[in-house]
């Protein structure tokens, strides 16, 4: 019987530290399998990020491919689609979530390279902007999970993921969601850059300080984000309307309308149980304008 991908030590630190770093999840095979998939999702990304000494792929902005628009789930080829669906992603993003039911929440291939429109440096920040409505509680009923797998070699050149410790944002509110080296240097001074061989795995969670780097040579890379979310709230899910709670006008919505309509958006309701002393607080840090007495 195969042994567990990810395993017992990963689990415990991810839930020390907010994240971990599962070397070599695929193996050699089944990296050859998505590099076929690749080229016909990617055309020339492969090849590019092997040698890149060849033409420069052509450069669409963020995740977008030219004439092809966002590169997401449904791939052409199977291999990929099997990526995101893989049976331990969805294993522990469940054991994660209290072992509660989850469905995958998002699933997009993502290329970029020196001088790509996204090669920058970003601020440390969590992900929940835009993949809950709400604000992601301390509490793994609500937990939500995202992965990142790497689809070539990342290392210091190749503008690896930075992230931090949760030991060392030990304030249970995590509001702001970002933060510049001005504001929280102890975050830039304490991260860990990710640099992994093809094929290897990042798992963290939406209340993990994380941030791009950039290239510091001409590069590519290619990686894949897949996200899973408690399947019960219906409030959670970069396909909904949290995609869209980034935005000033929809957070200014949110502010005024009514519970009521608020509800009808997906947004918890007033007296449910997501409902506690730390929902109210992170909800209203994100949201000041917003009336918190329905929710009391």
């Amino acid at each position: 019987m195969e042994r567990h991908r990810i395993t017992p030590k990963h689990y415990e630190h991810f839930r020390e530290h907010g994240y971990a770093i599962i070397q070599d999840f695929l193996k050699p095979d089944e990296m050859n399998e998505i590099r076929d998939d690749l080229r016909i999702e990617l055309p020339d990304w492969i090849e590019y990020c092997d040698d890149p000494s060849r033409p420069k792929p052509e450069i669409g902005q963020f995740n977008f491919v030219p004439g092809r628009g966002v590169t997401r789930f449904p791939f052409k080829g199977t291999n990929l689609n099997r990526v995101g669906l893989h049976p331990e992603l969805r294993q522990f993003a469940s054991d994660m979530a209290g072992g509660n039911e989850v469905f995958c929440e998002q699933s997009n291939l993502n290329v970029k390279c020196k001088g790509h429109p996204r090669d920058s440096d970003q601020a440390f920040h969590c992900d929940y902007g835009n993949h809950t409505l709400a604000y992601p509680p301390d509490l793994p009923e609500y937990a939500q999970t995202a992965f990142i797998v790497y689809y070539t070699d990342v290392d210091l050149n190749h503008a690896p993921t930075a992230v931090c410790s949760q030991k060392h944002y030990p304030e249970s509110l995590r509001w702001p969601a970002h933060y510049t080296r001005e504001e929280r240097p102890e975050l830039y001074g304490n991260e860990v850059k990710i640099t992994v061989p093809a094929g290897s795995l990042f798992a963290y969670s939406m209340r993990t300080f994380h941030r791009g780097t950039t290239f510091l040579k001409e590069a590519g890379r290619i990686v894949h984000f897949i996200a899973y979310a408690p399947a019960a709230w219906k409030w959670m899910g970069i396909v909904g309307w949290s995609v869209e709670a980034v935005r000033p006008e929809f957070r200014k919505w949110i502010e005024v309308a009514t519970a009521d309509e608020r509800t009808a958006y997906g947004f918890p309701a007033p007296g449910h149980s997501y409902w506690t002393d730390e929902t109210r607080a992170g909800v209203s840090a994100r949201y000041p304008g917003m009336d918190m007495s329905p929710y009391n």
